[in-house]
């Protein structure tokens, strides 16, 4: 127990809205944290991940609830074998996508050049085009055209 409030005070500082909670109620909330093995670092990684942008009055039996909540969704989400999709295993999928990558003519270097000459107007599309897919935005566009791009759709600072 002592190691449990060790951890605990020293996760209270990196997360503000533990600072209100005694220590014991504390390390008892964290106490399936720590039994994973967690350092105090991840433990108040794990915390902020709750997403809390409100103080909760009682931010232990919060902690716990939402830990049970979680462990109740893992327990949901493990479907059984039998129900699960794998694409990859889906033959008629897998013969939809070798057709689709037949059917797609290769790029020449007469539409590289043409994408980089008229694309310049254009550069969200070329921004969403290279967050789609970044390694086909840069050999259709170019290095320097989708740095000017992604430079432009970046929101202002």
């Amino acid at each position: 127990m002592a190691r449990d409030i060790g951890l605990a005070r020293q996760v209270r500082p990196l997360v503000g809205w533990t600072q209100p909670e005694g220590l014991r109620r504390l390390a008892f909330a964290l106490r399936p944290l720590i039994d994973r093995g967690l350092d105090a670092h991840d433990i108040a990684a794990e915390l902020t991940g709750l997403a809390v942008d409100w103080r909760p009055a009682r931010p232990a039996a919060y902690i716990t609830a939402a830990l049970a909540r979680d462990r109740r969704a893992e327990t949901v989400r493990r479907p059984d074998k039998e129900l699960t999709a794998d694409p990859a295993a889906h033959q008629e999928w897998q013969r939809w996508l070798d057709n689709r990558r037949a059917d797609t003519p290769a790029r020449t270097d007469d539409d590289r050049r043409h994408a980089r000459l008229y694309a310049w107007d254009r550069w969200s599309e070329v921004a969403a085009h290279y967050d789609e897919d970044p390694d086909d935005a840069l050999d259709l566009y170019g290095t320097r055209l989708c740095a000017y791009a992604v430079k432009r759709a970046a929101p202002p600072a």
